[in-house]
């Protein structure tokens, strides 16, 4: 049986373990809060500093669960680590800050006291927050101080996130393998000894014409190749009298039990 050996380039990884992610990457938070006092400006605060400015209160709760997995929404990445602000673009339905100034410029509750939103969780060398366990508090306020006991209208939420790190090698090297290669067929020529059973490749017909007025015989030979269809046929005569001699020799050849087409 006929083997080819065959050699690739492969490229292998072997995972080494995980580490612990140590601050929380960028992300977008779906956040509501209710019972607060209606229609008075609250400011926004993650980790006890004060991210106004980091939230959009067009948005949703069905805006943001109907985003695709892949979206700038649900998945921000590094696309706007440089923002200073909600940021905008990057296909995302409502861009920019609802409140610009921080202070001068807070969110407001609604007619019913509630107040929802994204907040974008920006990380940077500017941003950033070390991943608690315990987590950490996102906190809406009536007042732009950071100690709850000045306020009048407050809301609390913790939020706990956590990330690993995958550590792995990878490298590259050569697999041998043995491949079967079908053989080519062995074809009979339709006239030797070979009993393999195959078609044969060439099959050959000979047929003759006698003609009276010329006293000529004629042989066409006609061969057809079987697996390419294509067909090659020769012709050579002979002279009755020059074979079998005089007028007599012509009938005698013309009467011979000779195979022989008549047109």
């Amino acid at each position: 049986m006929p083997y080819v050996t065959q050699t690739k380039n492969v490229t292998k990884t072997r995972t080494l373990g995980y580490d612990v992610i140590p601050i929380h990457r960028p992300k977008f938070i779906y956040f509501e809060f209710t019972g607060l006092r209606p229609s008075v400006p609250h400011w926004l605060f993650f980790g006890g500093r004060e991210v106004t400015k980091f939230a959009n209160t067009s948005y949703t709760k069905a805006n943001y669960n109907a985003a695709g997995r892949n979206s700038a929404l649900k998945a921000p990445g590094e696309r706007f680590v440089n923002a200073t602000e909600f940021p905008s673009g990057g296909g995302l339905a409502y861009g920019g800050a609802t409140a610009q100034g921080g202070a001068s410029d807070p969110l407001y509750s609604d007619a019913n006291g509630v107040l929802k939103g994204v907040f974008y969780l920006q990380s940077n060398t500017t941003y950033s927050w070390t991943i608690e366990t315990s987590g950490i508090e996102l906190m809406v306020k009536d007042t732009y101080d950071i100690d709850k006991d000045k306020s009048l209208s407050l809301g609390t939420a913790i939020f706990r996130g956590f990330g690993q790190y995958e550590n792995y090698w990878q490298w590259n090297e050569q697999v041998t393998t043995q491949v079967w290669v079908n053989p080519p067929p062995v074809y009979n020529d339709g006239g030797n000894n070979n009993n393999s059973g195959n078609d044969p490749v060439f099959t050959t017909n000979t047929s003759s014409y006698f003609n009276k007025d010329t006293k000529q015989w004629s042989y066409t030979t006609t061969t057809k190749n079987n697996y390419t269809g294509k067909t090659t046929s020769s012709t050579s005569y002979s002279q009755a009298k020059n074979q079998s001699g005089g007028f007599l020799g012509s009938l005698k050849e013309f009467f011979s039990p000779r195979n022989k087409n008549k047109w």
